[in-house]
């Protein structure tokens, strides 16, 4: 109730004060206050509620002599609609010529909620959307509609209807009781510095006389020009153009400023669906997610029911990459497969249950493209090249972004006026995850080195499993809202993250198989997937702070079998040195000979490229590589039958994954080391 409440908060405003933002909450003012971006430009004021606007926010605002726009930032329900317009009507008895304007809270939401189920430049984009107060849309009684509808004209805001300029698709038209005068190609509307306009002006009385000529509206020597030739031309007193001309400008000036103003809302609408927001009750849902027992667990069931067919393992993995996003030096990816096996719908399925402000998707890169991104662009997102193969000339910055989260340049710019050119120093900076897929079996062994390499399953089984599910979908027996629900909650437990530095406490025993290539960086990136998996249980794990108030997240080993699992794949990748196109073949080889070996050692390449429907070409590939490092030996050529070939090595695939299972056996030994008190 009024008077129930004593004094100001945060303060009394100060007589400089020129925009007041009031809400309805104390722990909403405090929100703000915590904004720089909003505390510069705005003076923050609470209420008490949505009765709250006591004596003392009346004798405070009445004092405000500088104060020009009073904002309402008041929550996205009945209540705060109803309040904003009693608060409204206060505040015109206090001051008639205050601007009110009003934030278009999202419904069910208030500026607490919003905070933690959103990053802080969700208040700068909603104050800036703010739109003026109106007290009713009902109908005007006709002499009143009068009046307004000559206030808006005088205002430069006529309504369309009642505009005497016609707009066609590639012209303007303009009419006065003795004028015609038709624009050609219509006008500039990006420009307002000028009114450059090609114009044809006839008589109504005689459409063959006329008159064109082009010129600028907003040049007086070129507007009186105009109006004296074509006085003279048609015949008229230059009193009638002078008239005409001057009516015209001021009509094509509002015609301007209104495709602005439509410009200027499809690029806020625009900006509004490139954000993800969700209500209350499905960020209450996500934060029980986080919070929920057994979390990588439950993700790693969500991937399996998001179409991931035969990906699962993939997904997950290509998922905790993605939340490196929010570390210092995240990680990075790269998808292979050959075309059509599936690697862009892994790519854009995980990409999918990532919020949209923190991505950008791209389906072309060039290097002009990254040095000129704009500031805080990359900054904690992920830049997600859907195709590697069209990237190849910005792989020298990417590699160098990926490797050190900033990239700069020195460029020239010339001065259009005067012709003058100085060195522009281009920089832009990270930390950036960035991701990729490629047909190629081998990339660029520099940026390989900096990623995780994803390969793609493409055996008989996979291929069986997809077109399954392709037939389910085509029978409509897929619960696609099931799926919406499920990536929506994936998205909306990633805005709720704090991020944070993890620490591994076991980290100094945790060693790499043998066999593992480049493993410096391998081990980094290894320890960087378990501080994601360790950072997406923040809600589970436990927390330290250093002596200067930093907080950390210190890992557990189930986060380290977690990693373990999901990274063993790509692991062997790195020990392997054969291709991933290549090692699949001969392990599908292997097990082919297997069933086959008894009663026939040895094999034929025709065979072979018959039984796997290979091109010829693909197939000696695979066979001189195979041959060329002593896996296979061919023991006879022959043109008419087919090369004859036998497999020498058959257990190498199986050494590189008991070295990697090595990684297992230390977890089970650190969890039998004593507890430290």
């Amino acid at each position: 109730m009024e008077g129930d409440h004593k004094g100001l908060y945060p303060k009394y405003p100060g007589q400089e004060t020129t925009r007041l933002i009031l809400t309805e909450a104390i722990i909403d003012a405090a929100t703000l206050l915590q904004i720089p971006e909003i505390n510069k430009s705005y003076t923050i004021l609470a209420l008490y509620g949505t009765n709250g606007f006591t004596d003392e926010h009346r004798a405070a605002v009445a004092e405000l002599k500088e104060l020009k726009e009073v904002v309402l930032f008041f929550d996205g329900d009945e209540a705060g609609n109803k309040a904003i317009k009693e608060v409204t009507a206060e505040l015109k008895q206090i001051n008639e010529k205050l601007i009110i304007t009003v934030v278009d809270t999202p419904e069910n939401e208030d500026i607490n909620s919003l905070a933690q189920g959103h990053e802080p430049e969700i208040f700068t984009h909603l104050i800036d959307n703010r739109q003026p107060f109106y007290f009713s849309s009902e109908p005007l009684p006709v002499e009143k509609e009068k009046s307004t509808e000559s206030a808006s004209i005088n205002n430069n805001q006529s309504p369309i209807l009642n505009n005497p300029l016609k707009v066609k698709p590639d012209c303007l038209i303009y009419e006065t009781d003795h004028l015609t005068i038709t624009l050609w190609g219509g006008i500039e509307i990006h420009t307002v510095s000028r009114l450059r306009a090609t114009l044809h002006i006839q008589l109504k009385s005689n459409e063959y006389n006329s008159f064109r000529d082009t010129a600028d509206l907003y040049s007086h020597s070129q507007t009186d020009r105009l109006i004296k030739q074509a006085s003279e031309k048609l015949e008229i007193s230059t009193t009638v153009t002078n008239e005409a001309i001057t009516g015209l400008t001021k009509e094509l000036e509002n015609y301007r400023q209104q495709k602005r103003e439509e410009k200027r809302q499809s690029e806020e609408n625009k900006e509004k669906q490139s954000v993800d927001r969700f209500n209350r009750e499905q960020m209450q849902r996500a934060s029980d997610f986080m919070r929920s027992s057994e979390l990588t667990k439950r993700t790693y069931q969500l991937f399996n029911n998001l179409g991931m067919i035969g990906q699962q393992d993939n997904a997950t993995l290509l998922f905790f990459i993605f939340l490196t996003r929010f570390f210092k030096n995240p990680l990075h990816a790269i998808v292979m497969g050959s075309s059509g096996s599936g690697k862009t719908h892994l790519l854009q399925g995980v990409a999918g249950t990532v919020p949209k402000q923190h991505i950008n998707v791209t389906t072309s890169l060039s290097e002009n493209t990254l040095y000129y991104t704009p500031k805080d662009f990359l900054k904690n997102k992920i830049l997600l090249q859907e195709d590697l193969d069209g990237a190849y000339n910005a792989l020298l910055p990417l590699r160098e972004l990926m490797s050190n989260q900033e990239i700069s340049r020195f460029s020239t710019k010339t001065n259009s006026r005067t012709g003058d050119s100085k060195q522009v120093y281009l920089h832009v900076e990270g930390p950036v995850c960035v991701a990729g897929a490629t047909t190629k079996d081998k990339v660029y062994e520099d940026n390989a080195n900096r990623s995780f390499l994803i390969q793609i399953e493409e055996n008989p089984k996979h291929e069986a499993e997809v077109l399954e599910y392709q037939g389910k979908v085509a029978a409509g027996l897929i619960d696609f809202k099931k799926y919406e629900q499920n990536i929506n909650l994936l998205k909306a437990c990633q805005l709720l993250i704090e991020p944070m530095e993890v620490i591994i406490p076991f980290a100094q025993k945790l060693e790499l198989p043998p066999h593992v290539f480049k493993k410096m960086r391998t081990k980094n990136h290894y320890l960087t997937l378990i501080k994601a998996v360790t950072l997406w249980n923040q809600k589970q794990r436990k927390q330290t702070t250093d002596n200067e108030g930093n907080r950390y997240l210190i890992s557990a080993l189930e986060d380290v079998e977690w990693a373990n699992y999901l990274c063993k794949d790509n692991l062997l990748r790195k020990s392997d040195e054969l291709g991933g196109k290549t090692r699949n073949f001969f392990e599908s080889l292997k097990e082919l000979q297997t069933e086959t070996q008894k009663s026939n050692p040895v094999f034929y390449a025709k065979d072979i490229r018959k039984y796997f429907r290979l091109h010829p070409m693909q197939l000696k590939r695979f066979l001189d590589e195979l041959e060329g490092r002593g896996f296979v030996k061919c023991k006879n050529r022959s043109n008419k039958t087919g090369n004859e070939y036998e497999i020498t090595i058959w257990d190498d695939y199986q050494m590189l994954k008991n070295g990697v299972n090595m990684l297992d056996n230390l977890v089970e030994c650190l969890k039998n080391e004593p507890v430290k008190a």
